[in-house]
C-alpha cells in the first residue's frame, strides 16, 4: 500500500501534540536550569559567577516570549517531520532495538556531530554584517544571559535551526527514542550554557576536565564578543577555524576557580580589549585623574543632587557606562551619553551620537520625568532615577506603564577592580 497524507483531523491532533512537547521541553529544560543553577544553587556556586549581576526580569520575560516563538517555529518544522515519515521519506523507526543497540548509540553520536558542524557554519554565517541584524540580533540583546535565552532567537535564526533535524532524518536512520534524546540533550546544553555560572570541573592545569567540549565561559565569551567562539557542543570547529577566544582557557580558569578574591580582581578582563582597549584607556585615564577630586569634594560639606548622580556609571553586569551630567539646554535637569558597550556591534549607531538619558529633573527625593533610549532596540522607557547610596543609583523604567524593569548602576569609580584590571 502506498504511503498517504493522513486526514486533517489527525495533522491537527499530531499538530497540537508536537507543539506542546516542544514549548514543554524548553519550559522544563530552560526552567529546570534555572530553578536549580540560578536559583536553589546560586550561593553555593556564587565563586563560578561568569559575570557581576543578574539578568533582569524584563530581560527574562522577553526571552520567554521569544523561545516560545521559536517553539512554535519547531513545532511547525516538528509537524513537517511527522507527515515525510508518513510518506516514507525519514529513516525514523519505533523500535530502538530495531537495528541494534550500538547503532542505536552511534545514531545519536551522529547527530549531535553532525548538529555541531551545522549550527557552527549556520552561526558564523548569521554574524556577517549583511545578516546579523536580521537573523541574530535578538539572541544578543541578552547580553547577560540567562538560561530563558535559549531559544530567544530571530524567527530566520529559528528557521535554520530547525531546518537541520530534517535534512539529517533524510540520511541517518534514527529511532524515536534516540531522536527524543537527541532533542532533550541539546535543550539542556544550551540552556547550561546561558546559566552564567561555570558549572563544568576543571582539570589541574585549569583546562576544562574534557576540553573538546564548550563550557559555559565558552559560550559567554561570545556574548562578551561575537567575533569568537561559535561553537555548540565542541570547541574542535573553533579551533581548526582560529575562532576560539585567545584568552578562554584562562577565563575558564578564573570561573571555574574557588577564590572569591581572585573572582573581583578579575570581573572585567572578561572584556575583549583588542578592540575597545584604546577608549577604556582614555576612559579610565580621565577616571583616574577625577577619582581623588570626586572623593575630596564627597569629604567636604553636603554634596548637591547633581553633583551625586553626575559621572560615569556601569549599568547592570557592565552591559554599557553612560556619563550622566547636566542637560546643556538646561543646567538644572541632567542627561546621558553612551560612552562603552560590552558589545559594541549591537548598539545602534544612533545611540553613539545622541542623549540615551534625557530631562530628568530633581524632586526633593529622584529624578523624575526623564526618558531612556535603549541603546539596542531604541526603545523609549519613561524613567525616574533614585540614588540609593553613594555609589549606587536605582533606575526605574516603563515602556506604557506596563512593561516595567528595575535596574541598579553603579558608580565606575567605585569599582577598583576595574581601574586595576586596565590600567596594569
Amino acid at each position: 500500500m502506498n504511503p498517504s497524507l493522513p486526514d486533517t483531523a489527525a495533522v491537527l491532533e499530531a499538530a497540537r501534540a508536537i507543539l506542546f512537547v516542544d514549548i514543554a521541553r524548553y519550559l522544563i529544560g530552560a526552567g529546570g536550569i534555572f530553578l536549580a543553577i540560578n536559583l536553589v544553587l546560586r550561593n553555593p556556586l556564587k565563586h563560578r559567577k561568569i559575570r557581576p549581576g543578574s539578568p533582569s526580569s524584563l530581560q527574562m520575560r522577553s526571552e520567554i516570549l521569544t523561545s516560545i516563538r521559536t517553539a512554535t517555529i519547531f513545532a511547525t518544522v516538528g509537524v513537517t517531520i511527522w507527515l515525510a515519515d508518513h510518506l516514507g521519506l525519514l529513516q525514523i523507526y519505533s523500535d530502538p532495538a530495531h537495528l541494534g543497540w550500538a547503532w542505536f548509540a552511534i545514531s545519536i553520536i551522529l547527530l549531535v556531530v553532525l548538529h555541531d558542524t551545522w549550527f557552527y557554519w549556520i552561526h558564523r554565517l548569521i554574524h556577517r554584517r549583511t545578516l546579523f541584524q536580521r537573523m541574530h540580533s535578538h539572541h544578543h540583546r541578552s547580553q547577560n544571559p540567562s538560561p530563558f535565552s535559549a531559544y530567544s532567537f530571530n524567527m530566520g535564526e529559528a528557521i535554520l535551526n530547525a531546518l537541520y533535524f530534517p535534512l539529517a532524518l533524510v540520511i541517518i536512520p534514527v529511532s524515536e527514542l534516540a531522536a527524543f534524546i537527541f532533542t532533550a540533550h541539546m535543550m539542556m546544553v544550551n540552556a547550561v550554557h546561558h546559566c552564567g555560572y561555570e558549572i563544568y570541573p576543571k582539570s589541574q592545569s585549569g583546562k576544562p576536565l574534557l576540553d573538546w567540549l564548550t563550557t559555559t565561559t565558552h559560550h559567554d565569551l561570545h556574548h562578551a564578543n561575537g567575533r569568537w567562539n561559535f561553537g555548540f557542543y565542541f570547541t574542535f570547529w573553533d579551533r581548526i577555524m582560529g575562532t576560539e577566544h585567545p584568552e578562554y582557557h584562562q577565563r575558564f580558569s578564573e570561573a571555574a576557580g574557588t577564590s572569591d578574591a581572585n573572582k573581583s580582581a578579575n570581573k572585567l578582563k572578561r572584556i575583549d580589549n583588542n578592540r575597545e582597549l584604546p577608549k577604556i584607556s582614555a576612559l579610565l585615564f580621565i577616571l583616574l585623574g577625577s577619582f581623588g577630586t570626586f572623593h575630596s569634594t564627597n569629604s567636604s560639606a553636603q554634596t548637591s543632587p547633581l553633583e551625586a548622580i553626575s559621572g560615569m556609571w556601569a549599568s547592570n553586569g557592565y552591559s554599557i557606562v553612560v556619563d550622566i551630567e547636566p542637560c546643556k539646554s538646561n543646567y538644572s535637569l541632567v542627561c546621558g551619553s553612551l560612552v562603552w558597550a560590552w558589545s559594541p556591534d549591537l548598539i545602534q549607531d544612533e545611540a553613539w551620537k545622541r542623549l540615551i538619558l534625557k530631562g530628568f529633573h530633581y524632586d526633593g527625593n529622584r529624578w523624575v520625568n526623564g526618558k531612556i533610549i535603549h541603546p539596542v532596540s531604541n526603545q523609549v522607557y519613561r524613567a525616574t532615577i533614585r540614588p540609593d547610596t553613594q555609589d549606587t543609583l536605582i533606575i526605574e523604567g516603563c515602556v506604557a506603564f506596563v512593561l516595567c524593569e528595575k535596574q541598579t548602576w553603579r558608580r565606575l569609580s567605585s569599582l577598583p577592580h576595574v581601574i586595576k584590571t586596565n590600567t596594569d
